[in-house]
């Protein structure tokens, strides 16, 4: 091989390697990476520059002050309403039935007969218990007049009123009987139960008929010992009926009991339901249906916000508040339940009184964030 070409292959080399490597420095410098990484140096040198810069708020929020303010403590009791009265009317005497004018389920006023017995026998003790009566009072007058006269003794004439007030008791006996014969309603209310039918005989203290007064619904519920030095009588209540819808209706605590029933240490309370006369009969209350009853049991300081206010993040919860600067910090709280009121809760811990408290947009919000406030 001539000795100019063995000189020339080296060099040849030489320039290839250098070529090559050029074309590999401008790939790299031209790349994605390349470029993104001296766009970052170059914000980096600006930001060193010229100081931090921050963005203007773009966040609406609305907030509220928190404050500690005594809230009522609400409970809520289950119970079945009862008539204000209901009584079994009992037979008086012994008698045969003879008529029944009544009528099962109906109303009923006072006075008015449920049953009427046969007042045949009755009515002839009460003749012969006159006649007796007048012939024992004529006797007396008889020997009143002979004491003037000093004709008749100190004991004939003793004798004579004895007999006179004798009579007389048999008299009121014998009236009493006849007027047991019509037994009647103790009271305006409803005849619950009347299953007797003319014909029948009854003995002193057989059940005739029951009759309930719905003027006033009760509700008995039993409350705790922390509960019940809270309530009075006359204190307003409101009454849900399960079956009759949602809207309330107005009642009164009647009746606070002064002794526990069990020992459980759980107070009696009765709660009267006055239903309005002119009520839709759709909605009217009665005896036997299952109604929850509401009161307040007394005031307690608390902070409430709305429960929008409040991030859950894996059974923790969180609120976000407000500096000086409207930036959030977030704080974690603890809450419970405002009972009957689901759109507010009660902070019990975390949260001091007079806080900014965001209530809106709470799942946008990061801390140090600054906000707008509406």
């Amino acid at each position: 091989m001539p000795e100019a070409s063995k000189r020339s292959t080296p060099m040849l080399v030489l320039v290839a390697a250098a070529l090559i490597g050029l074309l590999a420095a401008w790939g790299f410098y031209s790349s994605d990476g390349a470029a993104k990484a001296r766009e970052r140096e170059a914000r980096l040198a600006a930001a060193e520059g010229e100081g931090p810069r921050e963005l203007a708020p773009t966040l609406e929020v609305e907030t509220e002050i928190a404050r500690v303010v005594p809230a009522a403590e609400i409970v809520e009791l289950a119970g079945r309403l009862e008539p204000l009265r209901a009584t079994w009317v009992s037979a008086e005497i012994a008698g045969r039935i003879v008529a029944v004018p009544a009528t099962e389920h109906a109303p009923i006023d006072e006075g008015e007969v449920l049953v009427e017995l046969d007042s045949a026998l009755p009515r002839a003790e009460l003749i012969r218990a006159e006649a007796t009566h007048r012939l024992a009072k004529a006797e007396l007058e008889r020997q009143q007049r002979l004491g003037k006269r000093s004709v008749a003794s100190e004991a004939e004439l003793d004798a004579a009123i004895a007999e006179e007030r004798r009579s007389y008791a048999a008299l009121l006996e014998a009236r009493t009987r006849l007027a047991h014969t019509r037994i009647a309603a103790p009271f305006d209310g409803l005849v619950n139960a009347l299953d007797l039918d003319p014909g029948t005989y009854v003995q002193p203290g057989t059940a005739i008929a029951e009759v309930l007064d719905l003027s006033v619904l009760e509700l008995t519920v039993l409350v705790g010992d922390r509960q019940v030095g809270s309530l009075a009588p006359d204190a307003p209540a409101r009454i849900h009926v399960d079956v009759l819808g949602d809207a309330p209706f107005d009642g009164r605590i009647a009746r606070v009991a002064g002794a526990p029933v069990d020992e459980g240490s759980r107070y009696p309370v009765v709660v009267e339901l006055v239903a309005p006369a002119a009520a839709d009969p759709a909605r009217r209350p009665l005896p036997g249906m299952v109604a929850q009853v509401q009161f307040e049991v007394g005031r307690a300081p608390a902070i409430r916000l709305p429960a929008r206010a409040v991030l859950d993040e894996f059974e923790l919860q969180y609120v976000y508040v407000l500096d000086d600067e409207d930036r959030v910090q977030r704080l974690r709280v603890s809450t419970r339940p405002v009972p009957f009121r689901p759109d507010r809760v009660e902070v019990t811990s975390g949260l001091e009184d007079g806080a900014r408290v965001v209530v809106t947009a709470v799942d946008q919000l990061r801390s140090g964030m600054r906000v707008l406030v509406r």
